[in-house]
C-alpha cells in the first residue's frame, strides 16, 4: 500500500553555487522508496531525505492520490 511522505530534495548547482533544496510530498511504498521517487523527480545528481510519513489529513490537504505511486508535488515552503 502506498503512503504519503514529506521529503527534501537537494540538487547540486554548477560551479560554486549553493545547492538548491526543495520540499516535496510524494506517494511511495516506504521511506526509501519516497527518497528514490523524489530524487528521480528532481533530476540527475539529486539526493533526497525523507522527513516523515504524512497523516491522512495531510494527504487529503495536499491532494495526493495514494493509488498514483511515484507522484510528487513541490511545496512552495517547508511546512511539515
Amino acid at each position: 500500500m502506498n503512503k504519503g511522505f514529506g521529503v527534501t530534495v537537494t540538487v547540486p548547482q554548477p560551479g560554486d553555487q549553493e545547492p538548491k533544496v526543495a520540499p516535496l510530498v510524494v506517494v511511495a511504498r516506504d521511506e526509501q522508496d519516497a527518497e528514490l521517487v523524489a530524487a528521480r523527480a528532481a533530476g540527475a545528481n539529486a539526493s533526497a531525505e525523507t522527513l516523515r510519513e504524512l497523516t491522512d489529513d495531510e494527504v487529503v490537504a495536499y491532494g495526493l492520490d495514494l493509488q498514483a505511486h511515484g507522484s510528487a508535488k513541490v511545496l512552495p515552503i517547508l511546512n511539515l
